[in-house]
């Protein structure tokens, strides 16, 4: 792909990683959801549950088919999908319905977009790690924008008038992010050397999923439990704000650090810095001290967003890529289920500090599986063998 042709993909990635954000502004809704259908907090963290679960196996699907289908392809379905999502929504009157929407296929949707993209970035030739940051990153802020746009029309044209306004300005956003990106699969067999050695066996892709699973734990608990973790409920907005934050900057910062450091070195300083910021969160009595290490635990996971592809795509042949990641992402949705509610069930024993204590032991076994995982890469026979 020419220098053009790269650029114009790498839009069309962003453009669809933006507009495939809105699962994450969930809670915008609640509020108002809860007054009109007068369902409880708990029937509607069903429909979130369902969304994330979906949105898990959207990646897992989603990258599969990617290897073999072209992105605009994908990128209309995604469209097809949140569209139809969203318009369910404005519709629902009752929390099924809302499942259905929201959750089933909005979720599988925008599950489908993300591995899209990130598969877009990967097959960039040169300076790969910019690449992803940018398209993953671009997710992070598509959140971030959408949701003091949703607060607002909320306001002005209700629940209904906000999903049917959202569908039609993310079905553009993704219609012209379809139109940018490639409608033929990569040439995985032109693809560059630097796209790394095939793993025999899949012995890198085990390694993977630890790392990302363990890697990605303790910030997606730290996410729904994020005042408790400050110091009090008064400080959950600050706590949210900073691990969101994090998660942009960490983000943004982790590519062009891979490209310049490598991909090991940026894996072990990402590791160092979950384990300091979990510790503090243990032994710390200050509320700023606590406020900061949810910064760092923030960026930490969005790093490990950035490089936990880059290192699948040097672990695996290019034309095995989207499968690899598919399966290797699953870790997050495995931990995005069961870590909060663990950790909320632990807490109602011990309090929040010893979870905290808990998550520096989960935060060193990532690190063991950071090393396990830069092992069986090292180890990997060349992609030609």
């Amino acid at each position: 792909m020419s220098r053009s042709g790269n650029a114009r993909a790498l839009a069309g990635a962003v453009l669809l990683d933006l507009a495939v954000s809105p699962l994450f502004i969930w809670d915008t809704f609640t509020g108002r959801l809860a007054a009109e259908l007068g369902a409880s907090d708990t029937a509607l963290s069903v429909v979130i549950a369902v969304g994330l679960a979906l949105f898990t196996v959207g990646v897992l699907a989603g990258g599969r088919i990617a290897d073999r289908v072209a992105p605009r392809g994908l990128a209309l379905l995604s469209a097809a999908g949140v569209v139809a999502g969203l318009a369910v929504s404005a519709a629902a009157s009752s929390v099924p319905v809302l499942v259905l929407g929201f959750g089933v296929l909005l979720g599988a949707a925008t599950g489908t977009g993300y591995a899209t993209a990130v598969r877009v970035a990967t097959t960039v030739a040169t300076r790969r790690g910019m690449a992803v940051a940018l398209v993953v990153s671009a997710y992070a802020a598509g959140a971030v924008v959408l949701a003091p746009v949703a607060d607002r029309l909320l306001v002005m044209v209700g629940r209904a008038g906000t999903f049917a306004a959202l569908a039609a300005m993310l079905g553009v956003t993704l219609i012209l992010a379809a139109v940018l990106l490639p409608g033929s699969t990569p040439d995985t067999r032109t693809a560059p050397e630097a796209s790394g050695p095939a793993v025999r066996h899949q012995v890198a892709i085990p390694a993977l999923w630890a790392l990302f699973a363990l890697g990605c734990a303790p910030a997606l608990v730290a996410f729904a439990h994020a005042g408790r973790f400050a110091g009090g409920p008064e400080l959950a907005a600050i706590a949210v704000a900073l691990l969101n934050a994090g998660n942009f900057v960490g983000r943004l910062i982790a590519g062009p650090a891979c490209d310049r450091i490598g991909t090991a070195r940026a894996l072990h300083a990402t590791a160092a810095a979950l384990v300091g910021a979990c510790l503090v969160l243990a032994l710390s009595h200050h509320p700023w001290l606590s406020l900061a290490a949810l910064l760092v635990l923030g960026a930490q996971y969005g790093a490990l967003s950035v490089l936990t592809p880059l290192t699948t795509a040097v672990a695996v042949p290019p034309a095995r890529f989207g499968t690899a990641y598919g399966i290797v992402f699953s870790g997050w949705g495995v931990v995005g289920l069961t870590g909060p509610v663990a950790a909320a069930w632990l807490a109602g024993i011990t309090g929040y500090r010893p979870v905290a204590a808990a998550l520096s032991v989960v935060g060193l076994l990532a690190w063991l599986a950071t090393s396990w995982t830069l092992s069986a890469v090292k180890r990997a026979p060349p992609a030609h063998e």
